[in-house]
């Protein structure tokens, strides 16, 4: 028995299938690879499967990852293989091979976010005010929790889970590259922070999307 670590991406209509249905899907993909899956042992044995980080909703990824143990010969290349073939539109096998790091170690994550305006000056008034805000020393969002048993909302400063950041704009688009907190402790959505900026500014999308390309540790180093 081994570990074989899944980079794959999701893309088109793909980013709209729930963290819950894409392990349902990879549970059924894998038998219908016919992969030699190790099953775990007890009452009811299934397929190890685990993933790391999973992600939001509506966002597009090329690192999202997936742990599966098989037996046998069979070669990390033919895992890749097998899946990609049996696999929807928009989910792709990017690569397969030995796990690097531990999932506990993803301290932060690499995001693009594009977003449309409805005219050229929204597109810069957004960009001139969210960056004035970037530079000051808090940010503040609001987020829903817990309060006992009642859901309340709570303020959140973002200033220190906005590792990196860059906007720039052309026309009515706002492009923005960031590297936010992402992992077990802290974590912060892109779209919370595309929140707090709007709040701010005064000035909404009308289109976004929103990639994740990175995944990287507590060393600065990218998670494999």
């Amino acid at each position: 028995m081994r570990s074989v670590r899944l980079n794959f991406s999701k893309s088109g209509r793909a980013i709209y299938i729930s963290h819950l249905d894409v392990n349902r899907m990879m549970s059924r993909a894998v038998r219908r690879a016919r992969l030699p899956m190790w099953y775990t042992e007890g009452f009811n044995p299934h397929p190890y499967i685990s993933f790391a980080l999973p992600l939001s909703l509506g966002m597009e990824s090329d690192c999202e990852f997936m742990d599966i143990r098989v037996e046998g010969d069979i070669t990390d290349s033919e895992i890749a293989e097998r899946l990609n073939a049996v696999l929807p539109e928009g989910i792709r096998i990017l690569s397969a091979a030995e796990p690097v790091f531990n999932s506990n170690l993803i301290e932060s994550a690499r995001y693009f976010i594009k977003l449309t305006f409805d005219s050229e000056v929204g597109a810069a008034n957004f960009a001139a005010d969210s960056e004035a805000l970037l530079e000051k020393d808090e940010i503040i969002a609001e987020k829903p929790g817990k309060k006992g048993h009642r859901k309340v909302m709570k303020q959140v400063d973002l200033k220190s889970f906005i590792y990196d950041i860059k906007l720039t704009h052309t026309g009515d688009v706002v492009n923005i590259q960031a590297v936010l907190a992402a992992g077990n402790t802290n974590n912060l959505n892109p779209n919370l922070l595309i929140e707090a900026l709007e709040k701010h500014t005064g000035v909404y999308h009308k289109y976004i999307a929103v990639a994740r390309k990175k995944l990287i540790t507590s060393e600065g180093k990218e998670f494999k």
